[in-house]
């Protein structure tokens, strides 16, 4: 039996998910537990543990982009839904969650809006309000712990295979170590949204899941 640890990246998986329920919604904690345990070959392959990495949820105070009214993002739907995902999947069998900041970066337009000033649709834009701005977060500290748990695994000979749920090429280093130590890294394709090359230079296997296939394995157990 092989053994396995599963890496992943919280928002990407959100997202991928997200876009395979042709949802707006973020999909509950069992479709992504499901979906996790299910990427597992029972017949082959053991379990370890699944590393879920996630930023902690912002809970700044700031002005909003146009009306300059305040708004506090520990009220925000996200926010409660980020805080009871962390606490809910932490307490589940294999889990082991490690949890970077959740960086506020400022406003940016959301893509319907931003489409329209492109295609000419909106064309004064000091009538923009609240509604059409987004805040712009951004996950920090979150590659580096990949990267020395990638390490870790890989340095101690804990398991045999590394499962990849991610898009980020920042621990690429990370990874050449680990198959410099016989560890094989497969990396996990979802929809079809492309993967960062660097990514695919330097994994040994590319399973690649159709949106039909997130489906199944999110509500297979």
């Amino acid at each position: 039996m092989k053994k396995v640890a599963i890496i992943v990246d919280g928002q990407f998986l959100l997202h991928r998910i997200r876009d395979a329920q042709n949802t707006t919604q973020y999909p509950d904690l069992s479709s992504q537990y499901n979906f996790l345990t299910n990427l597992i070959n029972e017949k082959e392959e053991e379990l370890f543990r699944i590393f879920y990495y996630q930023g902690s949820p912002n809970k700044q105070t700031v002005e909003k982009p146009i009306s300059k009214e305040k708004i506090d993002f520990s009220e925000s739907k996200i926010n409660k839904y980020s805080s009871e995902l962390i606490q809910d999947l932490s307490q589940l069998d294999y889990i082991a969650m490690r949890l970077g900041e959740t960086m506020f970066r400022g406003w940016k337009l959301k893509e319907p809006v931003l489409k329209k000033i492109r295609e000419g649709t909106i064309k004064d834009t000091l009538k923009l309000t609240d509604n059409d701005f987004a805040p712009d977060f951004q996950q920090k500290g979150v590659d580096i712990k990949i990267g020395l748990d990638v390490a870790w695994l890989s340095n101690n000979n804990i398991v045999d295979r590394i499962y990849l749920v991610t898009g980020d090429a920042d621990f690429v280093p990370a990874l050449k170590q680990a198959r410099r130590e016989g560890i094989q890294i497969r990396l996990i394709k979802i929809g079809n949204k492309k993967i960062n090359s660097d990514l695919l230079k330097h994994a040994d296997f590319v399973s690649k899941l159709s949106n039909e296939d997130v489906n199944i394995k999110s509500s297979k157990k």
